[in-house]
């Protein structure tokens, strides 16, 4: 087509004539009706009917296509259900403790007390029972009651407390020094405030500081053939245990739908059946844009803080910069963004004043990725509250159950299909290709070339003097 417009426009241009450029890309395309409307030789009644039927196939075809768009845009991925049971292993969960004692020695508050404000030998008892109260407080201080805090607000001597150091002082019985690590739990810092986690990111909540680094044990694989237990004993009696399980590859994040958190209050014992749920991907979904899978892997990072991407620390990043947004400061318990802002006592109340978890965190879900359910729960208090053996008996057993079935994302509707449906659509309407399109594209860029390159000459030769022989 092309190279017949090149022949008919240099025989016009030597006899001088103006070339016809819609008859002859009329004559020369591939799209059913167009060399009807070039033909002369046929009725303006004809020609009409014709181009009506080009812009009736044209509509239909763009609509075709449209919807296909929609389609690839709104539901390019299904769940189907797989077989799983012993065919594949999974990773053991992750469990993360947060210790609050419900009492305190008067001995160890105290000490506390003086070595924090350093109160002189006369304080009086009042003033002792002012700042233990606040231990308690600081204990008990997570993500959702910074509200608790509002009895402090005009007091002079918090202003530059450390609460996480002062966490550590009320916790030590509990955590490790900085120079020590316990066999399977690492100190971590988390929305609910100075805990401890199995999870391989604890590096991110490392409430040290980048001078010491965590060490958890290695991810345990639990398949049909391995022990999918685990039992813990928490390091000191009478204390007030909540317990997080999620992901091991994952930051505990209360309240989410991705973490099982179980309130053992002062139990004796406790059995948990705790039933995994996994979600796996096939490899073609990587293909599809993340906007359109709504999942994302975990090289697929763009968070500020973090690296690599996890929803969880998507989560983190996102309260972090609220905070930072409302009050110009975070809290304590984000080890990770701007150090030299970290929320007083009036910070976060001015976090919970203005509502700061009323914000939504647009976070992604892993296109790959496990979450729990609780299928069997027992406590037992094993013999009243004076049982003497209670101190000793005290253990919380977590028995994982695998999966029989699982979810698994697969792509139904591609980038490659998308590419083929509007070939189809358009081939079908039109009668119309690829090379249809690049020989239609073609013929315009050269039209407009031969046009700019003429119209300096037909300027020129409008301004030249006529000559009279």
């Amino acid at each position: 087509m092309v190279s017949h417009i090149k022949e008919r426009n240099n025989t016009s241009s030597e006899h001088g004539e103006e070339h016809d450029w819609w008859m002859e890309l009329c004559r020369e395309s591939a799209i059913h009706g167009m060399p009807y409307l070039a033909r002369k030789d046929l009725h303006w009644i004809e020609r009409v009917f014709w181009l009506a039927m080009i812009v009736a196939a044209a509509y239909y075809a763009i609509g075709s296509c449209l919807s296909q768009w929609q389609r690839f845009r709104d539901n390019p991925i299904v769940y189907e259900y797989e077989y799983l049971f012993a065919l594949r292993s999974f990773p053991f969960m992750g469990v993360t403790l947060c210790t609050q004692f419900v009492t305190m020695e008067d001995r160890v508050s105290g000490a506390i007390v003086h070595n924090t404000w350093d109160m002189e030998t006369n304080s009086t008892e009042d003033e002792v029972d002012y700042y233990r109260e606040f231990l308690l407080v600081v204990n008990r201080l997570h993500y959702n009651n910074l509200e608790t805090l509002a009895p402090y607000e005009n007091d002079t001597t918090l202003e530059n407390i450390n609460f996480v150091e002062l966490l550590f002082n009320i916790l030590q019985k509990v955590l490790p020094a900085a120079n020590q690590s316990l066999p399977s739990f690492a100190p971590t810092l988390t929305e609910m405030g100075l805990c401890q986690t199995t999870s391989q990111l604890v590096k991110f909540g490392n409430p040290y500081g980048k001078n010491v680094k965590l060490k958890v044990p290695p991810v345990r694989q639990c398949n049909s053939f391995a022990n999918c237990q685990t039992t813990i004993k928490p390091a000191v009696a009478g204390t007030h245990v909540n317990l997080f399980m999620h992901d091991v590859n994952e930051v505990m994040l209360p309240q989410d739908r991705r973490t099982v958190g179980i309130d053992t209050g002062t139990e004796t014992s406790y059995l948990l059946k705790v039933l995994l749920s996994s979600i796996s991907a096939e490899d073609e979904v990587r293909n599809v844009p993340v906007a359109y899978r709504k999942c994302r892997y975990i090289e697929e990072n763009y968070l500020k803080y973090y690296s690599p991407y996890h929803p969880s620390l998507c989560r983190l990043e996102c309260r972090i910069n609220v905070a930072l947004d409302l009050c110009k400061c975070k809290p304590y318990f984000y080890a990770a963004g701007p150090k030299e802002h970290i929320c007083s006592v009036k910070g976060m109340i001015c976090l919970a004043r203005n509502k700061w978890l009323d914000r939504n965190c647009d976070c992604l879900p892993l296109c790959k990725e496990n979450s729990f359910i609780v299928a069997e729960e027992l406590g037992q208090s094993g013999g009243g509250t004076q049982y003497a053996g209670a101190n000793f008996e005290r253990t919380i057993i977590i028995q994982q159950e695998l999966p029989k079935m699982g979810m698994k994302r697969r792509v139904v509707f591609s980038t490659d299909q998308l590419i083929m449906s509007f070939g189809g659509a358009i081939g079908l309407f039109l009668g119309a290709s690829f090379m249809t399109i690049y020989g239609l594209t073609y013929v315009i860029l050269y039209y407009l070339v031969v046009k700019c390159k003429r119209r300096p000459q037909l300027q020129r030769d409008k301004s030249a003097p006529i000559k009279i022989a």
